[in-house]
C-alpha cells in the first residue's frame, strides 16, 4: 500500500507541475455525497448498514490535453461514513409513535483525485463529459454519533475515533469515475456532476478488534461555477 501511495504521489507532483505551466480552468464545486461501505467481515445478517448523506465541497483544477482529452485534479472535501438503525413503533393516544435509535459513522475526509476526463461532442454549447481515475484520501477527523428517533432525531452521544491508533488507515486510495456536463456563462461556466468513488484499501486495520474490512463507497452530486486562467 505503501508504494502505491508514493506512486500517486509522485504522478501528482509531475501533472501538477505540468498544470502550472499551462492555462487551466478552476470550478469551484459544492454538492451532496451519499455515503456507504462494504463490509466484508461483517455479516449482513447482524447488522444491516445504510448510507448517509453529507455535505461535499471543494476545488476543481482541469487542463485541456487536446480537443478531447484533460486532466482533472484538485482538492475535496468528503464526509464519508455509514449509519444503522433499529426502529418500533407505539401508541400515544391512539396515535402510532415510531421510536428508535440510530448510531452513525462519519469520516471527515480530503480527497485528491487525479482524472483523465474525456469530453463528448454536446450541443448549444453543452459539453458533456465523462472521467475516470485514482484517488488519494486522508481522513482527517471521526466521530461515532449516537441519536434517538421519536418524531424527530435528539443527539445522545458524540464519541471521536481516535484515527491515530493502529486499528485505522488515514490514508488509502480510491477508484472514481464521473460523469457530468459544462455550459457557458458570462465569463465563466457552469459545471454539474454525478461521480462514484469506491475505496480500494480498508479503512479498519487488522489491528481493528473485529476484522471488519470496511471499504468507503459513495455517490456525489455536485455543481459548481470556473474560470479559465
Amino acid at each position: 500500500m505503501r508504494n502505491s501511495i508514493k506512486l500517486f504521489a509522485t504522478v501528482l507532483i509531475v501533472i501538477s507541475t505540468s498544470l502550472l505551466k499551462a492555462q487551466t480552468n478552476v470550478y469551484l464545486i459544492s454538492g451532496i455525497h451519499s455515503a456507504d461501505v462494504t463490509a466484508s467481515g461483517l455479516s449482513s445478517d447482524l447488522i444491516d448498514l445504510k448510507a448517509i448523506n453529507r455535505f461535499t465541497g471543494g476545488i476543481i483544477v482541469d487542463q485541456a490535453l487536446d480537443k478531447y482529452l484533460s486532466v482533472s485534479t484538485g482538492v475535496i472535501y468528503k464526509q464519508k461514513g455509514f449509519q444503522a438503525a433499529e426502529s418500533l413503533g407505539i401508541d400515544v393516544a391512539g396515535i402510532p409513535l415510531p421510536l428508535g435509535a440510530k448510531v452513525a459513522t462519519e469520516i471527515n475526509t480530503v480527497n485528491v483525485p487525479v482524472m483523465l476526463k474525456y469530453k463528448l461532442q454536446g450541443l448549444r454549447g453543452i459539453t458533456p463529459y465523462v472521467s475516470a481515475g485514482p484517488g488519494l484520501t486522508y481522513a482527517t477527523s471521526g466521530a461515532i454519533r449516537t441519536k434517538a428517533t421519536a418524531i424527530i432525531d435528539f443527539t445522545v452521544s458524540n464519541t471521536p475515533l481516535n484515527l491515530s491508533s493502529d486499528d485505522y488507515n488515514r490514508i488509502g486510495i480510491d477508484a472514481n469515475i464521473a460523469a457530468g456536463a459544462t455550459f457557458p456563462y458570462g465569463r465563466g461556466e457552469f459545471l454539474t456532476e454525478v461521480s462514484y468513488a469506491h475505496a480500494m484499501t480498508d479503512f479498519t486495520s487488522q489491528d481493528f478488534i473485529v476484522d471488519a474490512g470496511i471499504r468507503t463507497k459513495g455517490i456525489s452530486f455536485s455543481v459548481g461555477y470556473g474560470m479559465r486562467f
